[in-house]
């Protein structure tokens, strides 16, 4: 009996680190040379195409030094050659309210809008851990997929591939692991001793971890701070002449749309937090616990007291920009990024993200206090009357302390 085709996806990518043992300054003067690289290659090259990390800033950092490249950028956007977005940055999935989520996606894909389209795939490598309430999220966003690395027990999902739903069953994505990582792929060589011993078996390796015959197989080809691989197309062909599968040029969106189709595809709720392929990390729930707490301060902050302020502000006629709140949330969701809440910076870089941290408080007290000044001056308090701002969506009845100073 003849084997079934196997058809093994390959995807040019980078993962990009904006800040862990180096600086966000550090990271940016890599990317001036290698996306510099990578949009030449891209352009030399019209068959290829490759996935920027998921995460818009920095391609905003790498534009901000190089306005030039705009141009060349949408246009590789528009012919589908160069994937990015949706994330604002690549966030801490499970250290972070789902509002954080929400926002970071929100941001991210507002501004992914200015080169065209952005990736419709919730792409998560690399974060240590996910809530179960992350497809909830992700639909929120119109996000109907996710990919991801870390936190899975394939013997409880049946397969690499599968259906995730959220807690109650009310949104579900399509989820796809990567059970090797998203490195697997790396330094992509056409010789034999790469794609007999590292390449057909990591497509194998997946074969075997289904209770079901897989199709379609997803192997990414990139690395932390990776440049483009060249002549990608030039190698794939080399490899089908060596390799047992059959592999092509393939990014994320296209491969979910190749198993959307499939019909055994399991279902699965809960968390990822099962260290069996991959570490989680959990140890990251008590590192940096200063970066934790202002996070989640300026979070509560945000969410609970500067948002509903603008609104009830908006109903005397103060109509503070929302560019001022988002330069806000952003101070906040560079500094919610996986190894930045994770903790697993360097002290140079802790310094940094509480420095952030405290202009995203600067901001938020500073659109506070500018609202309820400008409606107190709107009631016309006498000296001896107080005002109280509820932010709750509803009526609450409580004791107050006022101090007269």
């Amino acid at each position: 009996m003849p084997l079934k085709k196997v058809n093994v996806y390959l995807v040019n990518h980078t993962h990009w680190d904006r800040e862990w043992y180096f600086s966000h300054r550090d990271s940016l003067i890599l990317s001036d040379l290698l996306f510099t690289n990578m949009i030449k290659e891209l352009e030399k090259h019209p068959e290829a195409s490759f996935t920027l990390d998921g995460q818009i800033s920095i391609l905003d950092d790498y534009v901000a030094v190089h306005p030039e490249t705009k141009a060349r950028i949408k246009h590789l956007v528009s012919k589908n050659q160069l994937q990015i977005g949706p994330w604002y940055t690549q966030p801490d999935a499970l250290h972070v309210q789902g509002d954080s989520l929400l926002r970071n996606g929100m941001i991210g894909i507002l501004l992914s809008r200015k080169y065209g389209k952005t990736m419709s795939v919730g792409y998560l490598p690399d974060t240590f851990g996910f809530n179960s309430q992350l497809p909830f999220i992700l639909d929120e966003l119109g996000l109907k997929s996710f990919v991801f690395w870390r936190g899975i027990d394939i013997k409880k999902t049946g397969s690499c591939y599968f259906i995730c739903h959220s807690l109650g069953n009310s949104r579900k994505v399509i989820a796809v692991n990567m059970p090797q990582g998203y490195s697997i792929g790396m330094l992509l060589d056409a010789s034999n001793q790469y794609v007999n011993q590292r390449l057909d078996p990591a497509v194998t390796f997946i074969e075997d971890q289904s209770n079901r015959f897989e199709p379609n197989i997803l192997i990414p080809t990139g690395n932390d701070q990776m440049s483009i691989i060249t002549n990608f197309s030039d190698q794939v062909a080399k490899i089908n002449e060596i390799g047992k599968y059959h592999y092509q040029i393939s990014n994320y969106e296209d491969f979910i749309e190749k198993i959307s189709h499939e019909t055994s595809l399991s279902d699965y709720m809960r968390e990822f937090l099962d260290p069996v392929l991959a570490r989680v990390h959990r140890t990251c729930g008590s590192s940096r616990m200063d970066i934790k707490l202002a996070a989640t301060a300026l979070e509560d902050k945000l969410v609970h007291q500067v948002e509903p302020l603008m609104v009830i502000g908006r109903k005397f006629a103060i109509n503070l920009g929302d560019c001022i709140l988002t330069d806000a949330w952003k101070k906040l969701l560079d500094s919610q990024a996986h190894d930045s809440l994770a903790g697993s910076v360097v002290d140079s870089v802790a310094e940094d993200i509480l420095h952030r941290l405290k202009e995203g408080n600067e901001l938020a007290d500073g659109i506070l206090n500018t609202i309820k000044r400008l409606i107190s001056l709107r009631l016309k308090l006498s000296s001896n009357q107080v005002v109280v701002f509820n932010p709750l969506p509803r009526n609450t009845v409580d004791y107050c302390s006022v101090r007269i100073v």
